[in-house]
Formats: structure tokens, sequence, C-alpha cells
């Protein structure tokens, strides 16, 4: 990477592991401050310090709305600013309709779309304050994709209210030269899934298993960073409106979660 994003501040939610921690560490070797999101306190505190001085952790439910501000003011309140976000959070049940529980749909809820919301809402103020930045929404390919996975009824409506979101906010903040990217990554290897039963990660594999014995293969979350890191190096007064990065290696099926 040769972009510098040195004097820069981010907020990365989600950043305990995987796609977020990758996008925390990236922006931080480029000379970014970032300040890692994620429910687990511990797990956060522990990422960030990983980072070193430039990184803090903030154990916040990015699904609910007075956390997330008090997260926000704590980040600002810390390094003076803020340039941009990347709503990174999100949470996965592999589950058929019928056996879905009230948790399971709200836990999602919370995370894919309350937390994109959230997390937008909360920066907006900070960035108009320094004339502008970045806000990187991240969705899932699985939207537009059912061949990604069975059984993702509520990740894959919440991915896609998380995107109709984002196309709206990008109108709303033009005018403070806030530029929005809807960044939708496809399979990758993190945690994705492992919240699943036994048996309803069995009858998804098989339902999948039944759409063909080949998937496109898998990312690695340095991959994805790479990408969403990308999206924060463009000039002033443009921006990637919509990203999608897919694996494209005919791959023979593996259950993973």
């Amino acid at each position: 990477m040769t972009q510098s994003f040195s004097g820069r501040v981010y907020i990365v939610t989600g950043a305990s592991r995987g796609i977020g921690f990758a996008t925390a560490k990236r922006l931080v070797e480029a000379g970014a401050r970032v300040a890692l999101f994620a429910r687990g306190a511990d797990a956060v505190a522990e990422a960030a310090a990983s980072l070193g001085d430039a990184a803090i952790g903030i154990g916040v439910d990015v699904g609910e709305r007075d956390p997330m501000f008090a997260a926000f003011e704590r980040t600002v309140a810390t390094f003076g600013r803020l340039d941009g976000v990347v709503n990174n959070a999100g949470a996965t049940m592999v589950c058929r309709i019928e056996n879905l529980s009230e948790a399971a749909v709200m836990t999602q809820v919370k995370a894919n779309f309350l937390g994109v919301v959230y997390g937008s809402q909360m920066a907006i103020p900070h960035l108009r304050k320094v004339g502008g930045g970045r806000i990187v929404n991240v969705t899932s390919a699985t939207a537009r994709h059912p061949e990604e996975f069975a059984y993702l009824s509520i990740y894959a409506a919440t991915k896609m209210a998380a995107e109709r979101f984002t196309f709206e906010l990008r109108n709303e903040v033009k005018d403070d030269n806030i530029g929005v990217t809807c960044f939708s990554p496809g399979t990758a290897d993190t945690n994705f899934g492992a919240a699943a039963s036994a048996e309803e990660a069995a009858a998804a594999f098989q339902k999948w298993l039944d759409m063909g014995p080949d998937g496109d293969g898998m990312m690695t979350a340095d991959t994805v960073a790479q990408a969403i890191v990308n999206c924060l190096t463009l000039p002033a007064g443009m921006a990637f409106d919509f990203v999608e990065l897919r694996p494209n290696k005919p791959t023979a099926k593996a259950l993973r979660i």
C-alpha cells in the first residue's frame, strides 16, 4: 500500500477479528489512528493492543443507539477528529425460516442493519466538522447471490436493507463532501455462520450442495480489507458507489461452520 493515512482517524466496527480487524490493521500500518468497535470488550481491547498506541478498542453493541453515540464521542475525545467510518459489524444465523427464533432475527437486524444506520448517523456531524470524509458500509454478496449459501433469509434481507439505506445516505450527504460506498464481499475466511446449530448447518450445507458441487472459492480477510481500504483512497468529491468483491476460482464445496 502506497497511500498514507497519516493524521487521519477512522472507526472500524466488528473489528476484534476477521475483515474488521484486517481493515483496522491495514489502516494503522498506513499511518492512521483507529478506534476498533466490537461487542466483546475484552476481545476488542486485545485486538487494539496488538496494533499499538495508534489504536483503541471500544466494547459496544452497534445496534444500540446511545452506546454508539458514546463510543463515537470517546473516539473523537481520544484522537481529536474523525475522517471516516467502516461499518463492518455483522451477525449471521444460518436457519430455516420456520425455525427462526426472535433472538436470531433481532440479533441480525441489530448488527446488520441498525449498526449501519447508527454508525452512519453518528459519523455525519463529526465528518462535517472536518470538511468531509468517508463512510463505507459493508454488506454481503448474499443479498444478490443466493448460491453463496443456503438458509440465510434474515441475513440477506438485512444486508439488502443496509444497501438501500446506503444509497439514500449517499444522496443526503454529498453536499457535506462525505463520500459513501456500499461494499459487498463474497465468501471470505471468517467465522461466518459460527452461531448455527449443528442441525441447521447440516441442512443448509445439503441445500447448498444441491445447487451444485462447486463454489467460487474463498478470499482471505486481508484481501477483503485491502479492497475496503482502497475505497478510502480516492480524492475528495468522488467515491465508489457500489463495490462487489467475490472469489472467482471453481472450488469443491466444504462445510466450514
